[in-house]
């Protein structure tokens, strides 16, 4: 009986530990921002970009994966706050581009929405980042409003952590990189 329990325990404990259920975020990208195409932000120095709050326009704001490689499929959920994260990692990649983002007190408000934050596992992780950009003046006119898609695929070891969170990184920094790139950013940004 002492076996049994024992080897029950051990099967409950691997069955946790098997799962990917309420996981942290990482920002774990594979390649920096600077490895793709360049971008050119020249006359972008007197433009000071308020980075406003995200918000979620996902329907299920835990789900951040599945893996369906096998029957039943297994979920990627985590307890942390997806439009958060997203926000203060669209700071972190528009400053390290030399954009100044401020806290307050911006010539151009960005506010941003998240439409899709999410990887799916088949034989391959497959990850896409949509993001709905609106660049705002002081007084609320929208200057431009664009939606951005950022995707990453690789091959990885099954339904691992680290996988989803590097697939789902190279993807917000693919949709960043993405709405940046748009002579219309420049545009709105510098009132042209």
């Amino acid at each position: 009986i002492l076996a049994a329990c024992l080897a029950l325990g051990l099967s409950t404990a691997s069955g946790a530990a098997d799962r990917l259920e309420n996981i942290p975020l990482e920002f774990t990208p594979t390649s920096p921002m600077s490895e793709r195409a360049p971008v050119d932000l020249k006359g972008l120095e007197g433009v000071k970009l308020q980075v406003d709050a995200f918000t979620d326009q996902r329907e299920d704001p835990a789900s951040i994966g599945r893996n369906v490689a096998k029957a039943p499929p297994r979920k990627v959920t985590t307890k942390e706050d997806v439009p958060r994260f997203v926000t203060y990692h669209v700071k972190r990649l528009l400053s390290g581009l030399g954009v100044d983002v401020v806290e307050s007190g911006g010539t151009v408000i960005l506010k941003g929405e998240v439409r899709q934050f999410f990887a799916e596992e088949t034989n391959r992780y497959n990850a896409t980042v949509e993001l709905r950009i609106i660049a705002e003046d002081p007084a609320g006119k929208v200057l431009w409003a664009v939606s951005t898609t950022g995707t990453s695929s690789r091959f990885g070891l099954p339904y691992k952590g680290a996988n989803y969170y590097e697939v789902l990184s190279d993807a917000l920094i693919g949709a960043v990189h993405e709405f940046v790139r748009s002579p219309n950013f420049k545009k709105a940004m510098i009132g042209n």
